[in-house]
């Protein structure tokens, strides 16, 4: 039977030593000793009884009856195992799996509770990164696993760049020369890794997007290397594989689900080091799956409501008609055939993987609908048992590989001395029987106990998590700084419709007005929908993350030119975008200011009729909204964007 290592008895003997007074409080850091758990240490070696001492934020020694220093806090894990922290390499935060505002607090305690201390998320743009770290790392600040932070980047026309959300949110580039400009841009911002859009096959729904080729994505992951920044892909069929693993790509994630892989593939990604993380709980049919009882009791009430409701509508439908037919059955809850095949092609495709000896991470794509923080994890690791996995071997991929994938395996991952003490104890054996890893019991992320009765209690409550809220002074943006940012010092983005074929819209300033003023010009193309618009964002605070409280102020004054119609939208916390506050202006060839009190913006009806209230502490930016016709052509002169006080 492997044991610890030798190292961790010898630092254990150290501990006990008569100078074991400067591990004390004096230094400091506080001191923690899990004593008697059966440890399961991340590297595959059978749990063994141990116990485990930690200072400050990493682990100090690990082995049989190590000894508390003067005011440690001791913790009696007799009976329960003990964990590395686990991992989900893949989700986006700021939706929640389920129809309700984008809610970060909720969404990072539904991976704590669940002994999740480490998560990827791709729901970010690069001026999001700098406030979101210092909203969890500050004192009293919204508690939260690791969080690596990525920047997206894709090809014009791709997959990622379809939503809407704007060019600064998916950075485009489709030659090397571009892919160069574009990490230019990008990792002064210090992303934790790189995710590129490789792949735009749509699953035989809808006509194929655009692809990457090698070569651009060569230079990303080069650019990205030389930075020591991990890439990851969105890769879902067999040729992306092979151009993801041939140019280097860290990890492909999604899984092949277009074809068997072949030893083509398998010998590419083995050359280049490349790992799998498939996500399988995102592509797992809906209609058929089953809860266990642990799974569903795991569920928060919205999301148990969430999938009360999808039931209910899938009983209610009707039992014939184009949803089904592709399924050649009746009756609700019918499968597709197409996706039959593609779960079928999926699962085959993990075994064969896991066969060959690729390193395999734990991914969920949370926050697609029906896809939950945090129990979607403990799903796919579930999951993976009934494809030939043992529950040991599920939970390596889940600590050690997936922090390897991520080139973080010397910080997190294992339990031995020096490591980053990311702890999950558990109240069974989840190495032995899998579903045992429900039994959360205390988790612990860089040492501090994680308070996981409080953050149930969050999870529960309909209240909207409490984010740093900057006060607003008048000035929003001037045109004064050269550097194109506003006068609050964020960067002024872009938003359109959705869709491959969505509106474009190009902001410059024209000329330099007689006190330093730059009035920006904006130019929209629309696109092929049927009520196509295009939008100025002004985030009030970097990366629209933390609120802006406008409150004592009256509205919003500007001055424009233009030629027709527009609106005003309040980006607003707590509401979705369909419900977001908005006013209509007028423009014309003369500049004019316009003045917009906050009682001329009005809000979309809710499900039950009332609309919502205006709260001025809850800004995040303001929309400036060009609309028109399929194909046509609007523009907007906009200037002295500031908050006003009295009439």
């Amino acid at each position: 039977m492997r044991r610890l290592p030798a190292l961790c008895a010898l630092i254990a003997g150290l501990a006990t030593l008569s100078g074991a007074s400067a591990l004390n409080a004096a230094d400091g850091q506080a001191t923690l000793l899990i004593r008697g758990a059966r440890v399961f240490d991340g590297t595959g070696a059978p749990a063994v009884k141990a116990d485990v001492l930690v200072r400050g934020d990493r682990i100090l020694a690990v082995g049989p009856g190590l000894k508390a220093p003067r005011g440690s806090r001791i913790v009696d894990a007799y009976g329960e195992t003990l964990l590395p922290g686990l991992h989900d390499l893949h989700t986006h935060l700021r939706s929640p799996g389920y129809s309700a505002p984008e809610d970060l607090g909720k969404a990072y305690a539904g991976y704590l509770v669940r002994g999740i201390t480490t998560v990827n998320d791709y729901s970010v743009s690069a001026e999001m990164l700098q406030p979101i770290r210092a909203m969890v790392r500050q004192p009293g600040g919204i508690w939260a696993p690791h969080l690596n932070l990525a920047i997206r980047t894709g090809v014009p026309g791709g997959h990622g760049t379809e939503y809407g959300w704007g060019d600064f949110f998916t950075m485009k580039a489709s030659t090397p020369r571009a892919a160069h400009g574009v990490m230019a841009r990008a990792l002064p911002y210090r992303p934790d890794e790189i995710k590129v859009f490789t792949d735009g096959w749509r699953y035989g729904r809808g006509g194929d997007l655009n692809s990457m080729n090698e070569e651009t994505l060569a230079a990303i992951v080069g650019d990205a290397h030389k930075a020591g920044i991990p890439v990851v892909t969105h890769t879902v069929t067999l040729d992306g594989a092979r151009i993801a693993a041939a140019a280097g790509g860290d990890s492909v994630v999604h899984g092949v689900g277009d074809a068997p892989v072949d030893a083509d593939l398998i010998a590419r990604m083995k050359a280049r080091g490349t790992a799998y993380v498939s996500t399988m709980v995102v592509y797992e049919p809906q209609q058929t799956r089953a809860f266990s009882p642990a799974e569903w009791a795991s569920l928060s009430p919205p999301e148990q409501a969430h999938e009360n409701a999808q039931r209910a509508e899938a009983e209610h439908e009707p039992k014939h008609g184009p949803k089904h037919e592709e399924a050649g059955e009746d009756g609700a809850g019918a499968v597709a055939a197409y996706d039959a095949r593609r779960w079928a092609m999926l699962q085959g495709n993990l075994k064969a993987m896991h066969a060959a000896g690729i390193p395999i991470g734990i991914g969920t794509d949370s926050g697609i609908g029906g896809v939950y923080h945090g129990p979607a994890a403990i799903r796919e690791m579930v999951l993976y048992t009934r494809l030939g996995f043992t529950p040991a071997e599920v939970l390596v991929a889940a600590t050690r590989t997936s922090a390897a994938i991520m080139g973080q395996a010397k910080d997190h991952g294992t339990i031995a001395p020096g490591m980053r003490a990311d702890l999950v104890l558990v109240d069974g054996r989840p190495d032995e029987t899998i579903e045992d890893i429900w039994k959360v019991a205390r988790v612990w992320v860089s040492g501090r106990e994680a308070p996981l009765g409080k953050l149930r209690g969050e999870l529960a409550s309909p209240a909207m998590t409490p984010l740093p809220t900057v006060r607003m002074a008048g000035p929003i943006w001037t045109g004064t700084r050269a550097d194109g940012r506003t006068d609050l010092d964020t960067l002024p983005v872009d938003a359109t419709d959705s869709g491959a074929d969505h509106s474009h819209i190009t902001f410059v300033h024209p000329e330099t007005g007689p006190e330093g003023e730059r009035p920006v010009f904006m130019a929209a193309q629309f696109g092929a929908a049927p009520r196509p618009f295009a939008e100025l964002v002004l985030p009030l605070t970097r990366g629209a993350i933390d609120l802006a409280d406008a409150r004592g102020f009256t509205g919003i004054a500007f001055t424009v030119k233009g030629a027709g119609d527009y609106r005003l939208r309040l980006e607003s916390y707590g509401l979705d975008a369909g419900h977001w506050f908005a006013a209509p202006f007028s423009a014309h060839e003369g500049a004019a200011e316009v003045r917009l009190p906050f009682s001329a913006f009005a809000g979309a009806p809710g499900a039950e009729g009332q609309a919502p209230q205006l709260d001025l502490a809850a800004l995040r930016a303001l929309r400036f909204q060009l609309s028109g016709t399929p194909g046509g052509t609007a523009w907007l002169e906009l200037g002295q964007v500031r908050f006003y006080r009295g009439s």
